[in-house]
């Protein structure tokens, strides 16, 4: 019998630490399902949805551990929810920036029962008018009858200043 779960890694981005990841997998048994990855400042972290036989688990899991001791693993087993049918819709949120404004976003879409795929955040000044601006891309899994421009005209009742636009 087949167990899937999701595991976490992280540490230093060395040349080819995913392809040996995978491998290693392959290797005990186990198959990626899907993979999302991130590089930043020389370091990376990956979530990977892994599928392995049920008795071969735990060997899998201390194997990756002790073929990669500078990498730091976390594990969750996954539940299958309803096959609700959803689509994937991507947005761009640009303001000035605030405390709490993720926060808020992330209610929102909480509230709205939205899925977040994938949320990709900026902050930087933007010359001439001298203050932090937020800057974020959102990949959100709604409800197949959601309407993108409903859930932006949400995001942006935040503030006066918000805007959302619908990619």
């Amino acid at each position: 019998m087949s167990r899937n779960f999701l595991t976490t890694v992280s540490g230093r981005d060395i040349p080819g630490v995913i392809k040996s990841l995978a491998q290693a997998t392959r290797r005990a048994g186990g198959s990626w399902l899907a993979c999302k990855l991130i590089k930043l400042d020389g370091q990376f972290a990956a979530i990977m949805s892994v599928a392995v036989d049920k008795n071969k688990e735990v060997q899998l899991k201390s194997t990756l551990e002790k073929k990669f001791p500078d990498l730091q693993f976390i594990y969750a087993h996954t539940n299958v929810i309803g096959n609700e049918a959803t689509k994937t819709i991507q947005l761009m949120v640009d303001c000035i920036d605030r405390p709490g404004l993720t926060g808020d976003l992330s209610n929102i879409l909480t509230n709205l029962d939205i899925g977040v795929e994938a949320m990709e955040c900026k902050r930087f000044t933007m010359e001439g008018i001298n203050d932090m601006v937020f800057s974020a891309k959102l990949t959100l899994a709604v409800q197949e009858t959601a309407e993108s421009e409903v859930i932006a005209g949400e995001i942006e009742a935040l503030a006066e200043e918000i805007r959302v636009n619908v990619l």
